[in-house]
């Protein structure tokens, strides 16, 4: 039972649970799902959106059955504006809920058109519910991140569409921000968004990263996540065949941390080339990930002995690979990184982040 229990999802005998997600990874939820939730149905679909119809009472505790999943919860419905949004708002008994407005096309800032089309659009439901909260003496957090153990009201909204209203608690593993996203700014020195993805990476999985660490990357070219690890103050090793950019490899912060380059594979990679202490373990190359993890795993019983964690973007080409991630975790924690745990970042597109630690 959640608090101030509400009709809308204690009453029903058949509920929805609503899924957001990055666009595009549609099938690999719909996967899971049919492997993990028997009890689940498909009942609607669109870009970034999925609902499941369930014959048990779906709850904002419920745990997601997919990684790709930014966001799972009980699904409130469907409203024309933001009057009919308010109203199921209110419906839910909260005493000051938490709203969080977001666009399910999840367009990215470099698409500059689309990025601010998505973005009115946003701002206009933001104007309509603060207008229509107002009118109905409804008291509304709008936006802003949550609270841990919180509960969240997530208005789901796009051109020409009614909003779809669903409701979930923020807990440790998932993201208190709006969509499920992990805002992280991103310098206009950055080669790549790779930079992205580590520090979502490093804020989701709320990793201990310290001035002084040492981190070998398998895959840093042109230099991303290097650039952002030793913004840090971490020295990086990075392992790749194409280069890394100059100015990442010039780059000295204040404590002496540096980029280091090895122009070679990680199969290519002599044990002596290894520093002596390696704390974290970064692995994103353009090959599957079965052949990826192979060729790091001849590596491990040198790195094992410090490792703090791994971070592993395991690239999804073909959304069927994502039938193989119960596989390619337990790979993972063969390597000696039992604690694994699988999110799809919203840097990530056809791929997904694995974090990884010793026991």
């Amino acid at each position: 039972m959640v608090e101030a229990a509400g009709a809308l999802y204690v009453a029903d005998v058949k509920s929805f649970a609503l899924a957001i997600c990055w666009p595009g990874a549609e099938s690999a939820i719909k996967a899971d799902v049919a492997r993990r939730r028997r009890d689940l149905r498909l009942a609607f679909s669109r870009p970034g959106l999925l609902t499941f119809k369930s014959e048990v009472v779906i709850s904002p505790d419920d745990e997601p059955p997919s990684p790709f999943a930014r966001v799972w919860g009980r699904s409130v419905g469907a409203a024309a504006d933001g009057s009919e949004a308010c109203a199921l708002v209110a419906g839910l008994g909260l005493k000051v809920p938490r709203v969080q407005v977001f666009s399910r096309g999840a367009s990215t800032p470099e698409d500059v058109d689309r990025h601010r089309a998505e973005a009115l659009v946003v701002d206009r439901w933001r104007n309509d519910l603060t207008q229509a909260g107002s009118s109905a003496a409804l008291r509304l957090q709008l936006d802003g991140p949550a609270a841990l153990g919180e509960l969240v009201v997530d208005c789901v909204v796009a051109a020409e569409e009614p909003a779809w209203l669903g409701l979930h608690r923020y807990v440790a593993g998932g993201s208190p921000w709006p969509g499920g996203g992990l805002p992280v700014a991103v310098p206009e020195a950055a080669p790549s968004r790779a930079y992205a993805k580590i520090e979502e990476a490093i804020a989701w999985a709320g990793l201990d990263v310290r001035v002084g660490d040492m981190a070998l990357e398998i895959g840093a070219a042109p230099g991303g996540a290097a650039l952002a690890l030793v913004q840090r103050g971490v020295s990086v090793l990075g392992v790749d065949t194409a280069p890394i950019v100059p100015a990442v490899l010039a780059y000295r912060h204040a404590s002496g941390a540096r980029v280091e380059q090895r122009t070679t594979t990680a199969r290519g990679l002599r044990f002596d080339e290894l520093p002596a202490r390696v704390d974290w373990l970064l692995v994103d190359v353009n090959l599957a990930p079965k052949v990826a993890l192979g060729e790091v795993s001849r590596l491990m019983p040198a790195l094992r002995p410090t490792l703090r964690g791994a971070v592993f973007t395991l690239k999804m080409n073909d959304w069927k690979l994502a039938a193989a991630l119960d596989e390619l975790s337990e790979r993972i924690a063969a390597m000696g990184l039992p604690r694994v745990t699988l999110r799809h970042l919203a840097s990530n597109r056809r791929e997904i982040c694995a974090v990884a630690r010793p026991p």
